[in-house]
């Protein structure tokens, strides 16, 4: 929380400290951002699970398989926006990013040696996510079903994806019954520059 008489320094810090607690913390309102990407057909959005947020190094990070639509779109085109939104202090941020990713690749696998056997399944489907298929699934192989261990889920490692962001804009705008307060900041290189806006 922040005064009303606030500086644009420390509502950037309050913005940070919000998204640092929504990535460590699965009940806080910002764990289940909307990430979107544009791709051919135009643009995507979904909610993913925000997994860390670091504010030295600016980055937002989430996980996918990646046989995704919203990979397809990445490959094309780097940058993506996410949307968090608190309907208990009425605050939203959207923070512009660009993004690379680790794909079978030592960072991959160092995120990917933590994530319970349990919780591989999203990326072990038969048939890549968003495919039609001609009845419900849950796209999940049998033997999922049974008991997972760390071996009988690896071969879902190659379609694990760690998503890392590199934000350069935050938009800030907090809802308030005596008025609205919105701010912006744009990364010049070498620091945030912040600015208010009439929300």
């Amino acid at each position: 929380m922040f005064s009303p008489d606030a500086t644009l320094e420390e509502i950037l810090d309050h913005v940070w400290g919000m998204l640092v607690r929504g990535g460590a913390d699965a009940k806080h309102a910002y764990h289940f951002p909307a990430f979107a990407t544009r791709g051919p057909t135009g643009i995507e959005q979904r909610t993913v699970v925000l997994r860390q947020a670091n504010k030295v190094i600016r980055q937002l990070t989430c996980y996918s398989d990646q046989r995704t639509q919203k990979m397809d779109d990445l490959r094309q085109n780097e940058q993506a926006h996410w949307l968090f939104y608190d309907h208990g202090s009425k605050e939203q941020i959207r923070a512009k990013a660009r993004v690379t990713w680790h794909n079978q690749n030592e960072k991959a696998r160092e995120i990917w040696q933590n994530i319970p056997p349990k919780n591989r399944g999203d990326y072990l489907g038969p048939v890549a996510p968003g495919t039609n298929v001609p009845q419900q699934t849950d796209n999940l192989p049998p033997k999922f079903k049974d008991e997972p261990t760390k071996e009988s889920t690896q071969s879902g490692f190659t379609n694990f994806v760690l998503i890392v962001s590199t934000v350069y804009q935050l938009d800030f705008l907090k809802l308030g019954r005596e008025g609205h307060l919105r701010t912006r900041y744009n990364w010049n290189g070498e620091q945030w520059e912040g600015s208010w806006v009439a929300p």
